[in-house]
């Protein structure tokens, strides 16, 4: 799957975010165009979920980059047999992403694979629509504009996972099929809205850190290191 000296170039990463406001009312209150461009999504997509517009908010807005913001970012890297995981956070987004910039651009110089579970179709579009309003460019190895399949350095475990299976698989149940504990154990994603909007930040903050370990333990017995 992955050998050891390619495994020594992989940064793995993990993002936790939630909705920019505490809840409807708060969002209608602070920033009225936004609430009706939101409206606007609801009526096309979300109420078919069976969602009011105020629960709508709460229960979605985490899923996009417009109306939600970065809580943390936890990276991780296994050389010569250590596993390494640390944490950006901070309270104002701004603040964090020239950290999570230099991240990426030092793992871009240094030839490095970035690698998560599902990231291609959330943590990277995420990040990339953020660094871009906070005013950073995109780092070359976050890069996926015009690139195809083949040219990205990117590795996705959800994809690796699932071997061009049809049906859909958590990366809970991945960590169960191969033996590996739970990093849903205290919470998991879709509590990450309230439990920031209730200062809970450290708490997240170590559920992201063991999504990153998890994703490594995953990936090594994927590759029988």
């Amino acid at each position: 799957m992955v050998t050891a000296q390619r495994f020594d170039k992989l940064l793995f990463f993990d993002i936790e975010t939630a909705g920019q406001y505490k809840d409807y009312e708060d969002f209608q209150k602070q920033d009225p165009l936004g609430v009706g461009i939101w409206q606007k999504k609801w009526e096309m997509y979300l109420q078919k979920e069976d969602l009011s517009l105020p629960n709508s908010y709460v229960a979605k807005a985490a899923i996009h980059p417009e109306f939600g913001r970065i809580v943390c970012l936890s990276y991780g890297v296994y050389r010569d047999g250590v596993m390494t995981v640390k944490t950006i956070s901070h309270e104002r987004e701004a603040d964090m992403m020239p950290l999570i910039y230099q991240l990426f651009a030092k793992a871009s110089e240094r030839d490095m694979i970035p690698i998560g579970w599902n990231v291609k179709q959330f943590d990277i579009p995420w990040i990339n629509r953020k660094l871009l309003v906070h005013g950073f460019s995109i780092p070359s190895i976050l890069d996926t504009f015009e690139k195809k399949p083949w040219d990205m350095k990117v590795l996705d475990l959800r994809e690796m996972w699932r071997n061009g299976s049809a049906h859909p698989c958590s990366f809970e149940e991945a960590a169960y099929a191969m033996g590996i504990p739970t990093p849903k154990d205290d919470i998991c994603g879709s509590q990450v809205h309230m439990e920031y909007w209730r200062g809970h930040v450290e708490r997240i903050t170590k559920y992201c850190e063991k999504d990153v370990s998890t994703m490594i333990e995953l990936l090594k017995k994927m590759s029988k290191l």
